[in-house]
């Protein structure tokens, strides 16, 4: 692997599009993950009749909207700390050629609502823009991609995953399920389509919604980079180095023949494809797909609850949630954007914090006084006064070095709790602010045990702390050689899919092999 390479997460996909927020957002993305597009959504609802349309087509106010938030990516660039990129989701004929976020190297370029992506891609041919299609595997008539019309320079890469699912082929994992309205994913504009045709892109993930830039679980864009500057993010994208991720951050790389990832190159018969993985969690499978099928795949031994050499010094990775709670639902009466707070501390003895990744989805949470033996955080999640569940979790998760020996003390809300790494290896332990709970069950209706009958509703309506089994690094972490894989003559393409037992994904940009 190239050792001048880093791995820099972040979203392309996030629409600002609430101006009064975009200066707290920034700041919470810049908390969260290394860059972001600040990107405009140019487009309103209205009624037609008594039908609700969404508009198509240029507007003044979106002109000032597009002005206005340049000043905020300006404002927020810091090259080495966080990268903003410019940026607008395409408003031009997108029924017939798909959706497509047009991200410019810099500010100054204009709002561009050209009606045919192949008279957008001429336009752009003289700026220095990225057209990266996304939800691409919808019908390609109506919002998918139609991949007749495509630029690889302008489009290196395209989103495979984001809040709408997965757009990597119809016999893959996941899918586009979550919008009923695009919905259903279909052959044609996949992303195994593109590429069975021959053409050369790479992937990313980003969550295509508002709120904080990078949520967890929505989709995040890995890039690996020499540095983290604008050029140095725009040189690997155009290379198409680049990862996609469902939420957690696996880093995945994958090199063949000496070439990284993104690469196309000539190849003999047969090439070894090399990969190495830093989960997030224990890994499940790793697959390599070839030419459209899984040619080989690389399944995983499962949780070991005594891992060898337990007694020596080696890391761990333990995951924190917190959240639940009481809803409205049981008969509370919750203002809508009610939130809870959660204040807590990690204290580790005998064993030391390498470091801490966050899984957040709401702004505002911070983490704060990291150091080699303790971590503090004040998060909030928000209550549950309707039937989304969006926001209602937050996560941590903790890279741990030390033995069975090394002791995890926790206090979050009143509670404190302390397990040794030999206890979380071999479970997870649920913790019920019963308490808590019981005391506003009195408050509010007022009722206790001697009034109910049934006192799992109290469990119901507890706010809840899960700290999950520690994973070891011998089932987050490997290297791993695809030995001898057999080309058909000419154009190949080959890339890998990660998955985690915890259901989290990542996909590697495709190595393309010229087989002579």
């Amino acid at each position: 692997m190239n050792q001048s390479l880093s791995l820099y997460w972040g979203d392309f996909h996030t629409h600002f599009q609430n101006l009064r927020e975009a200066d707290s957002l920034l700041e919470a993305a810049a908390a969260n993950i290394d860059f972001a597009a600040v990107l405009c959504y140019p487009f309103t609802w209205e009624r037609k009749n008594g039908l609700l349309v969404e508009t198509t087509g240029q507007r003044p106010e979106f002109l000032l909207w597009w002005e206005k938030l340049q000043q905020y990516c300006r404002r927020h660039h810091q090259p080495g700390k966080f990268v903003t990129f410019p940026g607008y989701e395409w408003h031009g004929n997108r029924t017939r050629y798909g959706d497509h976020n047009v991200i410019y190297f810099q500010e100054g370029y204009p709002l561009d609502d050209t009606w045919s992506l192949p008279d957008l891609y001429r336009r752009m041919k003289c700026r220095k823009a990225f057209v990266i299609p996304h939800h691409t595997g919808y019908f390609p008539d109506y919002r998918g991609k139609d991949w007749r019309y495509f630029d690889p320079e302008l489009s290196p890469v395209m989103e495979v995953f984001s809040l709408h699912g997965s757009s990597e082929g119809i016999l893959t994992p996941q899918g586009l399920e979550r919008n009923l309205n695009l919905g259903p994913l279909t052959s044609g504009g996949t992303l195994q389509d593109g590429l069975n045709q021959g053409l050369i892109v790479g992937v990313i993930g980003s969550n295509d919604s508002p709120g904080l830039p990078g949520r967890w679980g929505l989709g995040r864009a890995g890039v690996w980079a020499e540095e983290l500057t604008r050029p140095s993010l725009w040189e690997a994208i155009s290379r198409r180095r680049t990862v996609a991720v469902t939420g957690d951050r696996i880093n995945l790389a994958a090199t063949c023949e000496g070439q990284f990832m993104g690469s196309v190159f000539p190849a003999g018969k047969r090439v070894d494809v090399e990969v190495c993985v830093v989960a997030s969690d224990s890994l499940d499978r790793v697959e390599l797909i070839h030419n459209g099928s899984v040619v080989e795949t690389l399944a995983l031994s499962g949780p070991n609850f005594s891992p060898a050499g337990s007694k020596k010094k080696k890391r761990y990775k333990v995951r924190l949630e917190m959240g639940w709670g009481p809803a409205n639902a049981w008969g509370f009466s919750f203002p809508p954007g009610s939130f809870w707070r959660w204040q807590g501390q990690l204290r580790v003895e005998r064993g030391r914090l390498v470091g801490v990744e966050k899984c957040l989805t709401l702004p505002g949470q911070e983490v704060k006084g990291l150091t080699s033996q303790k971590v503090s955080w004040v998060f909030r999640t928000r209550v549950r006064t309707d039937a989304g569940v969006a926001g209602t979790r937050e996560g941590l998760i903790f890279e741990i070095e030390g033995t069975e020996k090394s002791t995890l003390y926790f206090s979050m809300e009143g509670w404190r709790g302390q397990y040794t790494l030999k206890e979380l290896v071999g479970r997870s332990y649920l913790v019920p602010l019963l308490r808590e709970s019981g005391q506003r069950l009195r408050e509010v209706f007022p009722l206790d045990k001697k009034n109910l009958a049934r006192a799992d509703v109290c469990f119901f309506n507890a706010r809840k702390i899960l700290i999950h089994r520690a994973c070891p690094q011998e089932e987050y972490q490997l290297s791993h050689t695809f030995r001898q894989v057999k080309l058909k003559k000419g154009h190949n393409y080959l890339y890998l899919r990660v998955s985690q037992r915890n259901g989290q994904l990542a996909w590697s940009s495709p190595l393309w092999p010229q087989s002579r």
